[in-house]
């Protein structure tokens, strides 16, 4: 917008920008009238959206009311939890008993057990522990021999045993590694770990020359498994880029800190065994013995500790290693002597088959395959652990369920389903083995037994599964019921029933009183209250169609009743005051013994629907005629296009107004095709020809509730009534916003060119205003000549 234009010359009262307001308020009020029209469009669009969503509303409850078996459900409880119950729409109304004398069980086999006894000679974590030990501390006392804290960590390292051999966590390998000292210089030593020990090396360090002593040191848990370096030439340099051994870091060296003197950072050498734990107890000041016994099986797989100094206690708050409770020592009876509360060693789930240490000996390597049930279960020792061949088990035909008991270590098969079925297990006969490791050949074998039971007090019956159906009443049999029958009782659900038509009735009147805020006409001339949509026909007539529609006769449907009044959906009753009866209302004793007397006919008025479709005659295309029974879900019409050389095309338009779906199918001569239209066969004549024929499908049979449901779906669904009247809305509010555009735009360039035009006469006042002074300058001089 231009700078403000004020002509001063002409009139000191003349304001351009004041006339130029002026001019656009005037200009404005076609907006303003615009404006108005797009609020009443909004308000109308808004209250047409309002209308559509309680429809939509109403439309899933009426969804809901229409399924099959809405209100016809039953309710099924038993008298004891000895039996449970569960119900369908076809169990039969009544009651009956239930006494169980049997519970029907699986076929099981449980093995022996699986896991070798623990190898006291090999560390910890690799020993067939259950529970591996965790390095730290561990506590035991003892009554009068005090208490001592005892550790977990690296076990001694075999100074004198060749490098290969000397219990390092890191084997060290061949090659060079270099020390340095700040003032006695570097050496670079050599490493043979086929020739030398770990002694070698120490003794090559302290002779290098460049001032350093090595020496094998204790940790703390008092085990030779570091080494600890010291100079007297200065700071201490371990390494560099062109070493070839890993010595130093094999031994945990290079990663110490310290200057001149450095020691490993942690131990280098392999877990502790528990021969080593042993040790340590037995050469402690608290008066302890500990050895390893034999547990149940026969294995050497418990922990005995024995005290000459009184009750054994074992652990503190202390403790940072869980030796107690892997040992199982923490758990065990009080006492002198306390031995592991079970055995010690567990088979490991997670490694490979081939690294297992079953009891019955290592398994035969190779794939193989083990039979259950005559399936064949494959593995390979190499690559498959006991979790792979579990899992496969249980994923196969085989038909039972394989687990590994930690508990009890042992391997137990049951089969899926009870009764009295065989369950067998055999290795594959060509050098598997698995089974015989895992304990499962000659292991116990317990059949399982099917249930007994009587109804009634009727004659025994036998069911190899504890579910079992009576009356249409599922039956769970839980446990034996002593002699005391559990009554089991079918009654309707009433409850489930009342809560959806009540939902009906209230989203019914939801329609209702939306279509009356946005209609109502108020004739008051001030604080008028009218809707919107005061006096629209369209929404007055959905009104009474829906009215109509919930007062309407079922068609054709079975049973005793035709109308939701008969079972006491109503408008209210004959006599009912006037504007008592503007609200769907619920006579809820009425409609609980219309479902009472007749369950069957109460569903039909609420959901029977039956569609049928016809050939329209006069088609043009091949098709002859229909055969077999519509299974559609919707009625509408099917229009199939025939291209005259077998190519069907149809295309189904639903009643309710949703999207139209297409299928095609190719048929030949005195052919037919289930493709086109669901439930039926289009049958084509013996010649082809080109042209169209319409399938139409109607409601032979339907409720007052499918009727109401397809009719809300014409209104509310996508591509709807109301949805077209919204979008209609939305459109006259799109066209009025471009119409304002438009008439500011204009206005806007009206008052441009009035500043343009009010500019232009300022100049040609200024230019008047300059010549004036001239020709006044002119007449003075001309008379200041003439009087001189």
């Amino acid at each position: 917008m231009s700078d403000p234009v004020r002509i001063s010359g002409f009139f000191s009262t003349f304001d351009t920008e004041s006339v130029i307001s002026q001019l656009t308020q005037v200009r404005m009020n076609a907006v303003t009238l615009l404006e108005i029209k797009n609020a009443k469009a909004a308000a109308k669009q808004s209250a047409i959206a309002t209308v559509q969503t309680s429809v939509g509303a109403l439309l899933a409850k009426l969804n809901a009311l229409s399924a099959a078996n809405s209100v016809s459900g039953k309710v099924a409880n038993s008298s004891g939890a000895a039996v449970s119950v569960s119900s369908t729409p076809s169990s039969l109304i009544g009651s009956f008993t239930v006494d169980v004398t049997k519970l029907a069980t699986v076929s099981k086999v449980q093995g022996g057990v699986v896991s070798a006894a623990i190898d006291a000679t090999k560390p910890m974590n690799e020993s067939n522990f259950g529970t591996v030990p965790t390095t730290g501390s561990y506590t035991i006392a003892t009554a009068t021999g005090g208490a001592q804290t005892f550790g977990i960590g690296g076990g001694d390292v075999q100074s004198a045993a060749l490098l290969s051999a000397a219990n390092t966590q890191m084997a060290v390998t061949s090659g060079t590694f270099t020390i340095a000292t700040a003032t006695g210089g570097s050496s670079t030593l050599t490493i043979d770990t086929a020739t030398q020990s770990l002694a070698d090396v120490v003794a090559a360090i302290n002779g290098s020359g460049i001032g350093v002593t090595a020496t094998v040191t204790d940790d703390q848990y008092g085990h030779a498994n570091q080494i600890s370096v010291v100079s007297t030439q200065g700071a201490i340099t371990f390494g560099n880029g062109a070493d070839t051994s890993n010595f130093l870091s094999a031994t945990n060296l290079l990663a110490s800190t310290g200057t001149t003197t450095r020691t490993s950072s942690a131990a280098f050498t392999k877990m502790m065994t528990l021969n080593e734990v042993i040790a340590d107890l037995n050469g402690s000041a608290i008066g302890v013995t500990a050895s390893i016994t034999n547990d149940a099986n026969g294995r050497a797989n418990i922990l005995t500790v024995t005290s000459t100094q009184g009750n054994i206690s074992f652990g503190n708050g202390a403790d940072t290693s869980n030796f107690l409770s892997a040992t199982a020592l923490i758990t065990s009876a009080t006492g002198a002597t306390r031995s592991s509360a079970s055995p010690l060693s567990r088979a490991s789930q997670s490694a490979k088959l081939e690294d297992v240490g079953f009891n019955a000996g290592p398994v035969a390597a190779g794939p193989h395959n083990l039979v259950i049930n005559g399936v064949d279960i494959a593995y390979d020792a190499s690559t498959d652990s006991m979790t792979d061949v579990v899992n496969r088990i249980n994923a196969s035909s085989a038909g039972v369920t394989a687990r590994y008991d930690s508990i009890t270590d042992t391997f137990r098969l049951q089969n899926a389903k009870t009764g009295t079925l065989s369950l067998t297990v055999a290795d594959d006969g060509s050098g598997g083995d698995l089974a015989a490791k895992l304990g499962l050949i000659g292991a116990t074998f317990t059949e399982g037994e099917n249930a007994a039971y009587s109804i009634d007090g009727g004659p025994a019956q036998s069911s190899a599964s504890n579910t079992i159906t009576h009356n249409g009443v599922g039956v769970t049999l839980n446990a034996l019921t002593g002699g005391t029958p559990n009554t089991v009782t079918v009654t309707q659900d009433t409850t489930s029933a009342l809560a959806a038509v009540k939902a009906f009735v209230t989203d019914f009147n939801g329609v209702m009183t939306a279509i009356s805020a946005a209609t109502k006409a108020d004739g008051s001339k001030e604080n008028n209250t009218s809707g919107p949509l005061s006096g629209d026909a369209s929404l007055r007539q959905l009104k009474s169609d829906l009215r109509s529609i919930v007062t309407s006769m079922a068609v054709n449907v079975d049973g005793n009743f035709k109308t939701l009044n008969e079972v006491g959906i109503s408008f209210g009753p004959v006599g009912s005051a006037l504007g008592a009866t503007s609200t769907l209302q619920l006579d809820e004793a009425k409609f609980k013994t219309a479902l009472a007397d007749d369950p069957a006919g109460a569903q039909a008025l609420l959901s029977a629907l039956t569609l049928s479709a016809s050939l329209q005659p006069g088609g043009t295309g091949s098709v002859t005629g229909l055969t077999g029974t519509y299974s559609g879900a919707q009625s509408g019409k099917y229009v199939i296009d025939d291209d005259g050389l077998g190519n069907l095309t149809s295309v189904f338009t639903p009643a309710n107004g949703g999207p139209a779906s297409t299928t095609t199918a190719t048929v030949g001569l005195n052919g037919s095709t289930s493709l086109l239209v669901p439930g039926m066969l289009v049958n084509v004549g013996g010649v082809f020809q080109a042209g169209t024929h319409t399938v139409t499908v109607t409601a032979s049979s339907q409720s007052v509730i499918q009727r109401l449901k397809q009719f809300s779906e014409v209104q509310s669904g996508a591509g709807g009534v109301l949805q077209k009247r919204q979008d209609a809305f939305k459109n006259i509010q799109t066209d009025i916003a471009k119409r304002i555009e438009d008439v500011q735009d204009r206005i806007e360039k009206e008052m441009e060119v009035l500043r343009k035009k009010f500019a232009a006469m300022e100049r040609a006042q200024a230019a008047a205003q300059s010549a004036i002074s001239q020709l006044q300058a002119l007449t003075t001089k001309i008379t200041s000549s003439d009087e001189s």
